[in-house]
C-alpha cells in the first residue's frame, strides 16, 4: 500500500516538508499534525523526522540497516524538502527547527499531471530511496495534479516562518489570507504558511482545509476507523480506499499503480489503519482493516495461513490466499504485477515478452477464470523453493472442492495458452490425473498444468515449473507447517496470527547471485536493500467487519 499512493502522498510531503523550513517563534507547535488534518481526507500518512531515541535509538539503527545511509531520516526530509532549484541541507536548513514529526494528506490526484521522472514504480525502486523521495517533485501541489498539504511539527516556530518567507520571496509569491491567517500563495498555485506554529506547505485548497481544521473543523483522528499510532511508530497511513480511488484520476504512473494495488488489497474495507514499529535488528507494520458486513473475504487470513502451511517445506518464498472464489481476481492481479516486474527485469531476456503477452490472455474477460476457478470455494498457495536451477521448484496451487471441475480446468487453461502462442501437449505426471506441458518462446523451462489429489485427500489444480514443482505440491515430502522456518514465523508476528506470506531474502538473493541475475537491469540496485533483509513474514487474523494483520521483516 505503501507505494503508489505512498509516491503521491511523498510528492505532497515534499512541498509540505519545504513549507516547514521556514519557522515561527522560539518556542514550536503543541499536538500533532493528524489535529490539523481534515477527517474528509481519504489518505493521511505520518512520519518521523527526528525519531525517539535520536541517533543510536532503534528507530535509527534499523532505518540505518535498511538504507545504508548515516543520516536516514535526516536525508528523506532533506531530499522532500529539496525543489528545482533549490537544494536543502538537513543540518543546516531543517534540524534547526523542525519538530518530531510530519504528517501529509491527499484529497485529490490526477496521475497524468504529475511529474514524468515519477511515472514508474520500477524506476523508484532502481534508484534506490533517497533518489525516489527527491525525484517526487516538491512542486506538485504547485499545480492541479495534487490537492492537500503536508503539516510540520516545529521546535522552532520562527525558524520556520523565516525559511518560509525566504522561500516565498524566491518564488515570486504573494501574500493572501484566510480567515485571519496570513499564507503565501506561489505562481504555480502552491500555498504555505504558519498554522497554530505548524508549518503547512500544499494546493491552496489543501492550505485552507487545514486552516478550517485548526479553526475547530473535524480532525481525521475523527474519522472512522481512523486508530492512533503507538507511540514507538516512525510512520502510519489512514486510508478510505473506495474514497482515495473516487479522488484520484488517471491510472499511470507510480501514483496509479499503488492506487490500483490499493484498491485490489482492501477491496469491499471502509477504512484501514497501519503504523511501522522498528526494533535495532527488524521492522514491523501492523494494523487494522474495517470492512461492512457482506465485503468480499480477506484476501489473507486464516485460510491462506493454512493453505501456506501445505506447501513443501524447503520453501523459501510462499504465499496463501484464502477464499478462492472472491478473492481470484484480486490474487491474480497482484501475481500479473509481479510477474511484469519480473518480465521487464530478471526475465526479460529469458521469455519475458511470452510470459507477459500469457498473463494478458489469461487477463482478459474471454479467459472467464472467475467463471471456470471461483466456483470450487477453497484456498490458494505459490511456493518457490531451491538453490539453483538444478532443484528449483515452482508452483501455483489451488485446492478444488469439485475434482470433475478443476480436471476439466487443465484443458481450458492449455487451450488458452495456445492462444497466447505456448507450445501446449499432453503429459503424464505421477499423482495427477491429467497434465499437460507448456513451452513459451525463449522460456528456459517447461511449464505443466496438471490435476489431481494430493497425500490429503484434496483434490489440487497446479500449474508448475517442471514435473518435479507438480510432484511436490501433490505429495511433499514434508509440508512448511512442520519446518522450523514456519515457527519461527509464527513467533515473529506474535498474538495468535499464523503466517500467510514468508519470504527468506537471504536464500533468494543467493538464489538469484547463482544465475547471475543480481546485475540484470531493475535488480542490480536492488541489491544492496535485499542483502540488509533477513526474513519476511505476514499474516493477517480477523472476526466479522475488524481485520489484524501484521508484517515483520528482520534486518541483517
Amino acid at each position: 500500500m505503501r507505494s503508489g499512493v505512498c509516491r503521491a502522498t511523498g510528492a505532497a510531503a515534499l512541498i509540505a516538508a519545504m513549507a516547514a523550513l521556514a519557522g515561527c517563534g522560539s518556542s514550536g507547535s503543541t499536538g500533532e499534525p493528524s489535529s490539523l488534518v481534515p477527517s474528509s481526507a481519504p489518505l493521511y500518512a505520518s512520519f518521523a523526522v527526528k525519531p525517539s531515541g535520536g541517533s543510536s535509538g532503534e528507530a535509527s539503527t534499523a532505518a540505518k540497516k535498511l538504507t545504508h545511509l548515516a543520516e536516514p531520516y535526516g536525508s528523506l526530509a532533506q531530499a522532500l524538502l529539496s525543489s528545482e532549484g533549490s537544494h536543502v541541507e538537513f543540518k543546516r536548513d531543517i534540524e534547526s527547527w523542525v519538530g518530531k514529526d510530519a504528517g501529509v494528506f491527499l484529497t485529490a490526484l490526477d496521475t497524468s499531471k504529475l511529474p514524468q521522472s515519477s511515472s514508474s514504480l520500477q524506476t523508484l525502486l532502481e534508484g534506490g530511496l533517497s533518489s525516489a523521495a527527491s525525484s517526487l517533485g516538491a512542486e506538485a501541489f504547485g499545480s492541479s495534479a495534487t490537492q492537500g498539504a503536508i503539516v510540520l511539527e516545529t521546535s522552532d516556530a520562527g525558524g520556520a516562518r523565516s525559511f518560509l518567507e525566504k522561500r516565498a520571496h524566491e518564488q515570486g509569491a504573494h501574500k493572501a489570507s484566510y480567515r485571519g491567517i496570513s499564507y503565501q500563495v506561489s505562481p504555480k498555485g502552491a500555498a504555505e504558511g504558519m498554522v497554530k506554529d505548524f508549518a503547512v506547505i500544499g494546493s491552496e485548497a489543501g492550505f485552507k482545509s487545514v486552516v478550517d481544521t485548526s479553526l475547530g473543523g473535524a480532525a481525521i483522528t475523527t474519522a472512522s476507523g481512523y486508530a492512533k499510532p503507538p507511540s514507538n511508530a516512525v510512520a502510519s497511513v489512514y486510508v478510505r480506499p473506495e474514497e482515495l480511488t473516487k479522488a484520484v484520476h488517471g491510472s499511470g504512473g507510480v501514483a496509479g499503480q499503488g492506487i490500483s494495488l490499493l484498491s485490489q488489497l482492501f477491496t469491499g474495507a471502509e477504512s484501514a489503519s497501519l503504523s511501522v514499529t522498528p526494533t535495532s535488528n527488524s521492522i514491523s507494520l501492523q494494523g487494522e482493516i474495517h470492512s461492512a458486513s457482506g465485503a468480499p473475504a480477506p484476501l489473507f487470513g486464516q485460510e491462506g495461513a493454512k493453505a501456506l502451511g501445505e506447501v513443501p517445506s524447503g520453501a523459501w518464498l510462499a504465499a496463501g490466499v484464502g477464499n478462492v472464489g472472491t478473492n481470484l481476481p484480486r490474487a491474480f492481479a497482484l501475481l500479473h504485477g509481479v510477474a511484469s516486474f519480473a518480465t521487464s527485469t530478471v526475465f526479460a531476456s529469458l521469455g519475458g515478452p511470452s510470459i507477459e503477452k500469457l498473463f494478458t490472455v489469461l487477463d482478459s474477460p474471454s479467459a472467464k477464470l472467475q467463471q471456470d476457478f471461483g466456483t470450487w470455494d477453497t484456498s490458494g498457495s505459490m511456493f518457490v523453493s531451491g538453490t539453483g536451477l538444478f532443484n528449483l521448484q515452482a508452483a501455483l496451487v489451488i485446492g478444488s472442492k469439485d475434482a470433475s471441475a478443476s480436471h476439466a480446468a487443465v484443458g481450458k487453461l492449455g487451450k488458452l495458452m495456445q492462444s497466447a502462442g505456448a507450445e501446449v501437449s499432453n503429459a503424464t505426471i505421477p499423482g495427477a490425473d491429467t497434465a499437460m506441458s507448456v513451452k513459451l518462446q525463449g522460456f528456459p523451462a517447461v511449464i505443466f498444468v496438471a490435476n489431481g489429489v494430493s497425500s490429503n485427500g484434496q483434490a489440487k489444480f497446479v500449474l508448475g515449473l517442471g514435473q518435479q514443482s507438480v510432484q511436490g505440491a501433490l505429495a511433499p515430502s514434508s509440508t512448511l507447517s512442520t519446518s522450523p522456518a514456519y515457527t519461527s514465523a509464527t513467533s515473529a508476528l506474535g498474538g495468535g496470527i499464523e503466517p500467510s506470506l514468508i519470504v527468506e531474502f537471504p536464500t533468494m538473493l543467493g538464489f538469484l547471485e547463482g544465475l547471475g541475475l543480481t546485475q540484470s537491469p531493475g535488480i542490480s540496485n536492488l541489491v544492496p536493500y535485499f542483502k540488509s533483509l533477513g526474513t519476511l513474514t505476514a499474516g493477517a487474523s480477523g472476526q466479522g467487519g475488524l481485520q489484524h494483520f501484521k508484517v515483520v521483516v528482520g534486518l541483517a
